[in-house]
């Protein structure tokens, strides 16, 4: 049984987010229940951007919420979306295969010069299959995709890619602070991070009970992140870097019995919510200095994150 309840308590009046979660069973909103349009459908992926919601549906529909409208602006033919983002005001979709597209007049078209991508064929996975894209992350200038395991690559608007991080990193996850600061949820190094788009980059594991990196989200300091021994461990633990020193969260479970994802760690400002292996949800308003349960038991959540 799904228990929420409001999220209204601590926010500023000037800027008000909403919480949004979404499932393998449709999307969940603690604040106003469930958005009942896509129905029951699986959400891949969500994004926020401005008064639109999009949502990447059974990894194939893009859909467009808006206040109590849903529309299916377009679909993937013969292909499997894995994430959702926008870049300069438009929407990029990665996917299975580390294949991109981008919409374009209600099209999703496929960004085929990522395919030539300079370290394209050392793309892999550990056990030999089809590399994914992880994730997308956007500073308004670049745009920076995770290949799950292809390091990030970064671009200004698709023609060309530079590849930034060592892709041996095992890159699970990567986020773009305000300040323009990239962050990433590394297997190998911890949480890493770049102060110049990518060029170079400072690995943070002191601190750590494990340095096995799966999901990163930026704060105006600093950045949250969450790591394990593996990605089946049950050691899981999330961390607030403030900049200087990691320090572990409190107001958390001991045990988190399992490993947090990625996607499944998101912040805004000092706002931030976490989705446990276990279902429950969790949110803070100091920038994870401190947390509340707001969610219990809330199945199969593929990502949280948060809408203006």
């Amino acid at each position: 049984e799904v228990r929420l309840k409001s999220y209204r308590e601590g926010m500023t009046r000037t800027k008000t987010l909403q919480l949004v979660i979404a499932t393998t069973h449709g999307v969940r909103l603690p604040e106003g229940g469930t958005v009942e349009s896509p129905a029951d459908a699986s959400i891949t992926s969500i994004h926020a951007d401005g008064p639109n919601l999009w949502a990447l549906v059974d990894g194939r529909d893009l859909h467009r919420i808006s206040g109590d409208r849903d529309e299916l602006v377009a679909r993937l033919d013969d292909a499997t979306g894995t994430v959702v983002g926008t870049h300069r005001g438009t929407v990029w979709i990665g996917g299975r295969g580390a294949r991109v597209w981008r919409l374009d007049d209600e099209k999703l078209v496929e960004v085929t010069s990522f395919q030539n991508a300079p370290t394209h064929d050392q793309w892999h996975t550990p056990w030999g299959g089809p590399p994914d894209v992880f994730s997308i992350a956007s500073d308004g200038t670049n745009l920076y995709v995770s290949v799950h395991v292809g390091g990030i690559l970064r671009t200004s608007d698709g023609s060309e890619w530079v590849p930034t991080i060592d892709l041996h990193d095992d890159v699970h996850q990567v986020a773009v602070g305000d300040d323009g600061t990239v962050w990433a949820a590394t297997g190998m190094c911890g949480l890493a991070e770049s102060r110049d788009h990518g060029v170079t980059w400072r690995y943070h594991t002191d601190g750590l009970h494990a340095h096995y990196a799966l999901a990163v989200a930026a704060l105006p300091q600093g950045a949250l992140v969450a790591v394990s021994s593996g990605h089946a461990a049950k050691d899981g633990g999330v961390y607030r870097f403030d900049g200087q020193q990691l320090h572990r969260c409190d107001g958390l479970p001991e045990d988190l019995r399992g490993a947090v994802g990625p996607r499944q760690l998101a912040a805004s400002g000092d706002r931030a919510a976490i989705a446990l292996p276990n279902g429950d949800v969790f949110v803070s308003d100091d920038g994870g200095r401190q947390w509340t349960r707001l969610a219990v038991g809330v199945r199969s959540v593929t990502e949280v994150a948060f809408a203006g």
